[in-house]
This record gives structure tokens, sequence and C-alpha cells, in this order.
């Protein structure tokens, strides 16, 4: 199957391995947490906020709002896995768009106003994917780390959950932006030139 990815660190004729970034790991404590109970959880998110001030103080951070990032990651993969066994998980999996005029839409809605050199850094390729696939909503994804953004009440994490059972049943939300994602390996057919994206843009 031939379908479209954006990255910074592929090549040509390289393999796509599932998590090849290992976030697995940085997701895994927030579904232990859940398994135990959502106090915990808020406790872990409490932490992570915390762990993470310390690192931006000492300019050591990564990803700002990481341990948005990883709840929201946990709380999807704590209900996956309860509920949705069978079906695809966000954390070892990986994500592809069907078309070009998607890449568009989501390379200007995530980097058009970041620096050149941010820019430069995201490359686009075609790939071909194996293994099983699923198509899920992001926007119910987007929509559940907003609301953690906000807060982390026990009233919050139900919320979050139920959008987890809704992206996971494969429904969709207002203005649904759909991804596909893979539990197979995919290789790199070639590198496109990232100028398609805007002449698709402003056709």
């Amino acid at each position: 199957m031939i379908l479209y990815h954006m990255s910074e660190s592929l090549e040509e004729g390289k393999e796509l391995i599932p998590d090849y970034k290992k976030n697995a790991s940085l997701v895994e404590p927030f579904v232990k947490a859940l398994n135990t109970s959502v106090e915990m959880f808020q406790i872990l998110m409490l932490n992570a906020e915390y762990f993470g001030s310390v690192l931006a103080k000492y300019e050591l951070s990564g990803m700002p709002t990481h341990e948005i990032k990883w709840g929201t990651e946990g709380i999807f993969e704590y209900i996956r896995r309860k509920e949705f066994p069978d079906q695809i998980g966000r954390v070892k999996c990986n994500y592809f768009y069907p078309d070009l005029k998607r890449c568009s839409e989501l390379y200007y809605e995530d980097w058009g106003e970041a620096s050149e050199e941010e820019r430069a850094k995201i490359r686009l390729y075609e790939v071909e994917a194996a293994g099983r696939t699923a198509v899920y909503d992001m926007r119910l994804f987007d929509e559940a780390f907003d609301i953690l953004y906000e807060g982390t009440a026990a009233a919050d994490i139900a919320r979050c959950m139920e959008l987890a059972r809704k992206y996971f049943r494969g429904e969709k939300g207002n203005d649904p932006v759909m991804e596909i994602l893979s539990d197979g390996a995919a290789t790199v057919k070639q590198e496109l030139d990232k100028t398609i994206l805007e002449e698709i843009r402003n056709k």
C-alpha cells in the first residue's frame, strides 16, 4: 500500500519500524498508573510536570507540554488494551496519510509558522506500508490533549477516556482529520520535493 509520511529522520531506501523513536517507554508509566487508579495517574502527571519544569530551567527540556502528550497517549493506550485489544495502538505503530493533499494541509498547520530552519528539517516521503492498517480521526486525540492541558480532574480524565473510545470505534468528531496507523514496517520508496505541498495548497 502506497502512503505518505513526514519525518525528520528517515532516508530513502530505509525501513520505517513501528515506534522507531522509542516513545513507548514514555507512555507505559501512565498506563500503569491508570491500572492502579485515576488518583495515581493524577500524581504521575504532577510529577512529570515538575520534572519538565526542572529540565526547562536548566535548558535541558525536550518537547514542550511533554507530560500532556504522553499522558494523553497513556489514556488512549489504557482504553485500547482494556476495551479494544484487537485494534492497532498508537504507541507502537507508524503514522501515514493517504494522499498529498492531506500532507499539505497538516504540514502548513503544524509548521506553517515555524522558521525556515525548522521547516527545512521536515521531509516528505512516499512509502510502501506493510502489516495491518486502521484509520482514525486524529482530531479526537487532539481534543483529548486539549482537555488534559486544561486540567486533570477525574471528570477531565473521564472525558479523555470517552474520546479514546470514539477514536478506537472509528468514529469522527467535528472537522475530522483521518490518519492511517500501521503495525508493520514500511519501506521508503522515494523522498518527494516539498514544493509540491505548496503547489497543492495554492490550487
